[in-house]
């Protein structure tokens, strides 16, 4: 149902006007398009379309030998009591008698798994309409995880459409859009596909990681290398394990005494090291410059007078 309320919401009268003027001259969909029943569609004429709304699942003319275990689990589900649930297909306007699918992948795909065609409904929607079908199935079902609809409203953006417009296909609010811009901004790509979509964890743990990536209490390389030992963990396995790691580095952080006993000179003292942080930053710079230029001689004078002040004790 929520399939099917996601493309009639779309297609009211003045939209669908509008999206019947673009429809490409002698495609088999302008014909299907008007039917406006369920069809069974071969899954080698549907193209992918649009911002991309899952990390794992992605729509290609040859991944049909490589199903993933979700794919797998719901080409059984249909096998063995059929596709439930139509998809939703607009008529390409590139490739003659082709589809592209604003819905649906995981049963095109698991379909093509099967060797069988997916039932669908065909709607003639432009871009706009289109992604407000996505936004609203992807809502009434509930399925995208926190960290799904973060690189969601990205690529909804990065696409060109408007704050206002990525509101309204993800029906949240401008606050709840900016906490999902800010989780994007501070959580590098590279982390957020090694950890995956973790489908049980909601905001919290993904504001508590991207705050951790704003205060440096983390790096990008540390991240992925905690993530390369995690074995078998799934997805939400794997969040949990960085969070932990948040609170490790916690423990040591507060471990370590810290002094400024010039301006831009920061001494972190800890059980495992020293370290000793100049930032070049204006009049700093300049003694930032004469401390590279003479460090060497001095940490070398200075372990002279620790030996010869230690010899005579």
């Amino acid at each position: 149902m929520a399939a099917i309320t996601a493309a009639s919401e779309v297609s009211k009268e003045g939209a669908s006007d509008r999206a019947h003027r673009t429809l490409p001259k002698g495609t088999i969909g302008s014909v299907r398009a008007g039917l406006g029943g369920i069809q069974e569609i071969d899954t080698n004429l549907i193209l992918a379309w649009g911002p991309k709304d899952r990390l794992d699942i992605e729509l290609t003319a040859v991944n049909s030998d490589a199903a993933n275990a979700s794919i797998q689990d719901l080409a059984a589900s249909i096998a063995e009591s059929g596709q439930q649930v139509p998809v939703l297909l607009r008529p390409s306007k590139d490739r003659d008698g082709h589809f592209e699918v604003i819905y649906g992948q995981r049963r095109i795909l698991a379909c093509r798994h099967l060797g069988m065609p997916v039932r669908a409904l065909i709607r003639t929607l432009d871009d706009t309409d289109a992604l407000m079908a996505k936004g609203l199935e992807n809502a009434g079902r509930a399925e995208l995880s926190y960290y799904e609809r973060v690189r969601f409203a990205q690529a909804i953006l990065e696409q060109g459409y408007s704050r206002a417009e990525a509101c309204q296909a993800l029906a949240i609010s401008k606050n709840t859009l900016s906490q999902l811009e800010r989780v994007n901004r501070l959580v590098p790509v590279a982390v957020g596909e090694a950890i995956g979509a973790a489908p049980g964890a909601g905001r919290p743990k993904w504001t508590t990681l991207a705050t951790a990536f704003e205060k440096e209490q983390l790096s990008e390389e540390r991240v992925l290398d905690v993530l390369g030992q995690s074995g078998d963990l799934d997805s939400d396995g794997r969040l949990e394990l960085v969070i932990k790691e948040i609170g490790r580095r916690g423990k040591q952080e507060r471990s370590v005494e810290q002094r400024s006993p010039v301006p831009g000179v920061q001494i972190k003292s800890g059980k495992s090291g020293l370290s000793v942080t100049v930032k070049r930053v204006g009049e700093n710079t300049r003694f930032a410059n004469w401390l590279d230029q003479n460090l060497d001689q001095l940490i070398q004078d200075s372990f002279d007078r620790f030996r010869s002040e230690n010899h005579e004790g």
